[in-house]
């Protein structure tokens, strides 16, 4: 925290830049044979970055696109800021709605909420039941889309909110391998007199293995109807718990203080915070921390999440940066500027301050050779002419 505010304080216009300048935004129509339609995608992505181009990034497809694109995409520009760094940049994929009972409800049903049947003409119900062709949308079409256009790692999660949360709980049943982390807010276990739950407790045998990540929550959601909306929640989450599901990771948060539509601005967020819960680096003293220590927390966060895993350079070029004001800590800062070097060997502001780190500690041979290094990367700075002459 203490290098956090010394950056801070030296440079309060870089953070007041932090945001929607690191990220793009694609809206696109992708036509799909397999819906017979055309549907509207929102796509947001990491800028490129010149010194690490190969960079790709997990993706989040998130339902109801239209409602809740805007909030996660946020969510997750904030939580992955370098000062902040308890998650990924992410790609978020958006999907807008066309026709929303159809697409994500599990089975064809006429029960509404209140287990009435609606058998009218005009029946919002009658289009129920299109799960099964939604996913296959997501998987042949989309997915494929999303793969080929932008720079993607393995790892994936599925979120929706209410129809949408009943949708990623039946994906996850019927379709495990197709997502790594399912959340679910708020899903709608009334639908066709608990149908999921029912298929829950059929295909979640006790020791089934389930190598996922699963977040679930609900409001106060039948407390003013006296529906069974929360009751439903509890007995999912029961259900979750006495099978002992191998390797699934799993976390239910109850919002009693937060309405149907409220509670997905606390809902996405926790969920974020759940799936990375270990990505931030835990607490370490000044005098403790090494370009080692670093690595092998992101090496294990590599094992956990799939893919290679980076540490964030800017965060550690800053950690650096504060150490190296402190003349107890330059073995420190110089541990992780090293470090840095190896990781991303093309910058040359990192040879720059680690030769500027030597110099400070008296040894000259080290600190021209890594002015050296920085001038091949940069042969046109003054800066470092001067330094090296």
């Amino acid at each position: 925290m203490k290098h956090i505010l010394f950056i801070s304080l030296l440079f309060p216009a870089y953070l007041h830049a932090q945001g929607n300048d690191q990220v793009s935004i694609d809206r696109i129509t992708l036509e799909s044979k397999i819906l017979e339609e055309n549907r509207s995608i929102y796509i947001q992505y990491p800028k490129p970055n010149p010194k690490n181009p190969a960079a790709a990034y997990p993706v989040l497809y998130l339902l109801d696109g239209e409602s809740h694109f805007d909030l996660v995409s946020q969510q997750c520009i904030y939580l992955s800021r370098w000062d902040v760094n308890v998650m990924p940049e992410m790609i978020v994929v958006g999907i807008v709605n066309t026709n929303r009972v159809r697409d994500l409800t599990p089975t064809h049903s006429i029960l509404d909420y209140f287990g009435k049947t609606d058998t009218s003409a005009t029946s919002w119900l009658k289009p129920s039941g299109g799960n099964e062709k939604f996913f296959q949308f997501i998987q042949n079409e989309l997915m494929p889309y999303v793969n080929s256009h932008y720079k993607t790692q393995p790892f994936k999660i599925f979120a929706g909110h209410s129809f949408g949360g009943i949708t990623v709980v039946n994906c996850l049943l019927t379709r495990p391998t197709l997502f790594n982390a399912y959340v679910a807010v708020s899903p709608s276990f009334w639908w066709d007199r608990g149908n999921l739950l029912k298929l829950t407790d059929q295909k979640l045998k006790k020791g089934t293995a389930l190598n996922k990540i699963l977040f679930y929550s609900d409001g106060n959601e039948g407390a003013s109807d006296k529906s069974a909306f929360h009751s439903n929640l509890l007995t999912f989450d029961s259900l979750i718990n006495t099978r002992s599901l191998s390797g699934l990771r799993y976390k239910y948060v109850y919002y009693p203080e937060e309405s149907h539509m409220s509670e997905p601005l606390f809902a996405y967020a926790d969920a974020l915070r759940f799936i990375f819960k270990t990505w931030a680096l835990p607490p370490i003293s000044e005098k403790d921390v090494s370009g080692e220590w670093i690595l092998k927390h992101y090496t294990k966060l590599t094992e956990l999440y799939g893919y290679t895993i980076l540490p964030n350079e800017k965060n550690i070029y800053d950690w650096a940066l504060w150490l190296a004001s402190k003349p107890d800590y330059l073995d420190n800062a110089i541990s992780l500027l090293e470090m840095l070097t190896t990781v991303y060997p093309t910058s040359s502001k990192t040879f720059l301050t680690l030769g500027d780190v030597y110099d400070k500690k008296g040894d000259k041979k080290k600190a021209l050779s890594n002015y050296q290094k920085a001038a091949t990367l940069d042969p046109g700075s003054a800066e470092l002419k001067e330094k090296i002459k």
